[in-house]
């Protein structure tokens, strides 16, 4: 695939600017997502949580023609300020953020919710949940102009 008319002026999203959190592999909603922008003529960042999945997602942020491909680790502090701070750096402003991670343990997730223990549910929602409102106060000094903020979920979260 080739996104050499994402420069084309007359695509809905030319000029627009990006980021994408969560991008897992090629069946990840983040992808599917960035795929679609990035036909419409959109610039995107994309992150990817840690070295093991990076060796999936490099090569689908490449083809995809990705302006910056981060780690994001939102349970690390710095982390999600660091990846905003590298958009702002690349792209001066940012039009819109698609929020596609989500996070449950394996036991909560297969159990009864309301046998969900408290870790569990405490990490879930950090990561689910408050990530995103983290995410979103980091980027509204890039998004001046106003922008689009919007997050996914998945059956866990």
């Amino acid at each position: 695939m080739s996104f050499d008319n994402a420069t084309n002026p007359l695509l809905p999203l030319a000029g627009k600017k990006g980021l994408i959190t969560g991008l897992a592999n090629d069946k990840s909603i983040a992808y599917a997502v960035a795929r679609a922008l990035r036909e419409q003529g959109a610039e995107i960042a994309l992150t990817y949580q840690n070295e093991k999945t990076a060796k999936y997602t490099q090569p689908l942020a490449e083809a995809l023609g990705a302006s910056l491909f981060e780690k994001l680790d939102v349970t690390q502090p710095g982390s999600l300020e660091g990846v905003v701070q590298k958009c702002g750096e690349v792209f001066g402003q940012i039009d819109f953020a698609i929020h596609s991670m989500a996070f449950c343990t394996a036991d909560d997730l297969h159990g009864r919710v309301i046998d969900t223990s408290e870790a569990g549910f405490d990490s879930a929602m950090n990561i689910s949940c408050h990530s995103f409102l983290r995410l979103a106060k980091a980027l509204e000094p890039l998004m001046a102009e106003g922008g689009s903020l919007i997050t996914m979920s998945y059956l866990g979260a």
